[in-house]
């Protein structure tokens, strides 16, 4: 009776543990669903999302409501604002070359801070303006703009180092970009505009980051990477890896 009873705790636990990691897992695609569907965004975002596939990239990046994130060329700030409405109001967002102030307006986005107009060489002081010290960000994003930090001469090993000291253990980068053809490294990153994903790993592997998870979402196998990536509409191969800090 006795060891039918233990079994009975046993198998108890185990249910209620299953229940609350689903619980979890549910909440955490609600936040990526409600950032998706937030009726501030603007119209000309939900047409980009046809290609962009925020409903498969954001479970991917793994960020959690009230993370502090840091955007690398945010550019027009499509990704911006999903990532502003997936942290909600306890995180932050910090944008680097956020050009489209507007999105700003009104505070319609209070918890991103657009950093000052800066090389990506002065990255260390301008997060150190912010009080961004070592190990205080949960993630940093990189979406398209990887091949233009080469190709702008902005990535060494300074770089890497102000990344992977801002990043809590167990922080993540998260990088999407066009791929060139395998073997290539930095060839295509001017001509079209795109950047071998093997030499990427190999990068940031050789700073100390973990590859934690790949995704195909964003693939094309009918891109033969020998044309400039806008040729394709974008719908060019892209890939999305996500690194981690040990």
């Amino acid at each position: 009776m006795k060891k039918l009873y233990i079994l009975f705790i046993v198998a108890l636990f185990a249910t209620l543990t299953s229940h609350q990691v689903n619980a979890k897992e549910e909440m955490q695609y609600n936040i990526y669903e409600n950032a998706i569907e937030n009726p501030n965004r603007l119209k000309s975002d939900l047409v980009n999302d046809v290609k962009r596939k925020p409903a498969l990239i954001l479970p991917f990046t793994q960020i959690q409501e009230g993370d502090k994130i840091l955007e690398l060329g945010a550019g027009g700030g499509y990704t911006t604002e999903l990532i502003s409405w997936s942290v909600g109001k306890y995180g932050k967002v910090y944008a680097h070359f956020l050009y489209n102030q507007d999105r700003l307006n009104n505070k319609r986005l209070s918890n991103v801070v657009s950093l000052r107009q800066h090389t990506l060489l002065e990255l260390n002081t301008v997060l150190t303006e912010n009080n961004i010290n070592e190990n205080a960000l949960d993630s940093v994003v990189i979406f398209f703009v990887l091949h233009d930090i080469y190709l702008n001469k902005e990535m060494d090993e300074k770089l890497l180092q102000t990344l992977y000291t801002s990043l809590k253990s167990g922080g993540t980068i998260v990088v999407l970009d066009n791929a060139a053809k395998k073997g290539t490294e930095l060839e295509a990153i001017g001509t079209l505009h795109r950047i071998d994903e093997e030499f990427v790993i190999s990068e940031f592997k050789r700073f100390g980051f973990v590859l934690d998870g790949t995704s195909d979402v964003l693939r094309n196998p009918n891109d033969n990477h020998t044309k400039p990536w806008g040729d394709l509409g974008g719908l060019q191969d892209r890939f999305a890896f996500r690194f981690k800090k040990p």
